[in-house]
């Protein structure tokens, strides 16, 4: 048998793991000794006198180790003594390392060597690997210690199946979103068709109602809906979901990017989910897919004796979480939406397909919009510069005082405006507008007593009021017509009587009824 030397340190450090109540298995892995040489060192520190299994740390002294060091036979390995897995497998070192650097696994790699001829036994073969390839092994972890109570919760989607969704009237992708407490593995799983932030955020609304509190520390998956971008060591949390965190006062740590081994509490129950709750059953709907599922958290899983805790979750739970969690008000969340468009030459944004307006300078600029039930708050670089009501899809909210101070009047329709502005250059100009835009609809010439106000700053006020004033005796409302007078220098001629006279114009032409029987 060849030994492997071991230095007094690592004597020391077993001995010290075995008097603090670590299992051999745990030494075994995490120093990658041998567990008959762990036996050995347990049985001459007994010689020695003292029982590592029974015994005070301060007893384990580098003097006793390295007494142990030299009782313990040890034997240098040189090249005539090589064990005969070594012979069979030394040739062949580079093709074994190749296989576990593309990820074949041992049990392949032992098939492959078979076929070739080189048969050694599944641990010889493992051994070997151990010993020379210790670097490639990419299944090494580490347990971290237990939780403080109410400290931690670990979220993660789980998919679950097709279940039939009434509103779409098709089956859909079901998804689990699981929130479990690390401390007392007490979970809350919520059932949604969505993979978005406010399926998130309900979820989580959800589960604090379930556990009637909060966690300090919100561990969770790098899923898009959460996490915008995952990095390792600077990760950025969704805008949306960081606000939320903020207002119910928890910390968002996401996990590290494709690392399932930083969230083992949830990873483990999305397939437990998946199994215990959801296979072989028949749901009506979503809903009842849901009551169920919270029904299931709290009389089966949270009832079973749990793998690791080796006690009751929703025991562990009531004893010594639920009054560990912060505060939780059972206000629902009125979750916002937010969105970056850009303002339209039309003063307006579209957000969740309505319009709201903004003033003209942020006209082409990019703007951050949040919008929850009631309200939509627009801010520019940080700084809130409107706040409108939130209004239904297809609908506006219209601030007019948006718009330039020449464009108002127009964007509201103002007949007064048009009137009053006739009446600052000639009040012959004001009353034929006002005469222009009589009757209930007169918005459909107000681009005509716009295009009169142009003439008159063309031809003077003095000349436009004296066609006006003829325009209206004989009852004309084409402002083009307006501007051939002033054009033709006609605006003057008018009848002496003003309108009266129209009528003397009028019984010029005027026939008796005896003059057409000449025509029947």
């Amino acid at each position: 048998m060849v030994y492997r030397k071991v230095s007094m340190i690592e004597i020391k450090e077993i001995l010290l793991r075995i008097a603090k109540g670590q299992s051999k298995r745990k030494i075994r892995r995490d120093l990658n000794i041998h567990g008959l040489t762990i036996n050995r060192y347990i049985e001459e520190c007994r010689c020695l006198g003292i029982n590592p299994l029974d015994c005070d740390l301060s007893q384990i002294t580098d003097e006793l180790c390295a007494a142990i060091a030299g009782n313990v036979t040890t034997v240098k390995k040189d090249k005539s003594d090589i064990c005969p897995r070594d012979i069979l497998l030394l040739p062949v070192k580079d093709r074994i390392e190749t296989y576990l650097k593309n990820g074949i696994t041992k049990a392949k790699i032992r098939k492959l060597l078979e076929r070739d001829g080189i048969v050694v036994s599944e641990s010889s073969l493992l051994r070997f690997v151990n010993e020379h390839f210790n670097h490639l092994s990419k299944n090494i972890t580490v347990r971290l210690p237990e939780t403080e109570p109410g400290k931690y919760a670990q979220a993660d989607f789980g998919r679950l199946g097709k279940l039939w969704d009434s509103v779409t009237k098709k089956f859909r992708t079901l998804w689990a979103f699981i929130v479990t407490l690390t401390f007392s593995r007490h979970m809350f799983v919520y059932i949604t068709f969505k993979l978005d932030t406010r399926a998130v955020i309900e979820g989580c609304e959800l589960a604090w109602a379930y556990f009637e509190g909060i966690p300090e520390i919100l561990i969770i998956d790098n899923m898009s809906p959460a996490v915008d971008k995952a990095d390792r060591y600077s990760p950025k949390i969704n805008k949306t979901f960081m606000e939320y965190a903020q207002y119910r006062g928890f910390i968002v740590d996401p996990a590290n990017p494709a690392h399932p081994k930083g969230k083992p509490v949830v990873e483990n129950n999305v397939s437990y989910v998946k199994k215990s709750f959801f296979a072989g059953e028949t749901f009506i709907c979503r809903e009842d897919c849901q009551e169920r599922a919270t029904y299931w958290c709290s009389n089966v899983a949270g009832a079973r004796i749990h793998g690791t805790t080796r006690k009751r979750p929703i025991e562990l739970f009531k004893d010594f979480e639920k009054d560990k969690l912060a505060f939780y008000d059972k206000i629902r969340y009125d979750i916002p939406y937010w969105a970056q468009p850009i303002v339209h030459p039309d003063h307006h944004i579209s957000f969740k397909k309505s319009l709201y307006s903004l003033p003209t300078k942020y006209i082409g600029k990019h703007v951050d919009v949040r919008g929850d039930s009631a309200l939509v708050r627009i801010y520019f670089k940080g700084e809130l510069i409107k706040t409108h009501p939130r209004m239904p899809e297809g609908k506006r909210s219209t601030d007019y005082s948006d718009y330039p101070a020449e464009l108002t009047p127009y964007t509201l329709r103002n007949a007064n405006y048009q009137i009053d502005e006739g009446t600052k250059r000639h009040p012959a100009i004001g009353e034929y507008i006002a005469f222009l835009l009589s009757g209930t609809y007169p918005w459909h010439r107000i681009r005509s007593a716009q295009k009169l106000l142009r003439i008159a700053d063309k031809y003077g006020n003095e000349r436009c009021a004296a066609a006006c004033i003829k325009a209206k005796d004989y009852g004309i409302y084409d402002v083009r017509r307006i501007e051939r007078m002033l054009k033709n220098g006609v605006e003057k001629n008018l009848p002496e009587n003003g309108s009266e006279s129209i009528f003397e114009y009028a019984s010029k032409f005027a026939r008796d009824g005896s003059y057409f029987k000449n025509y029947s």
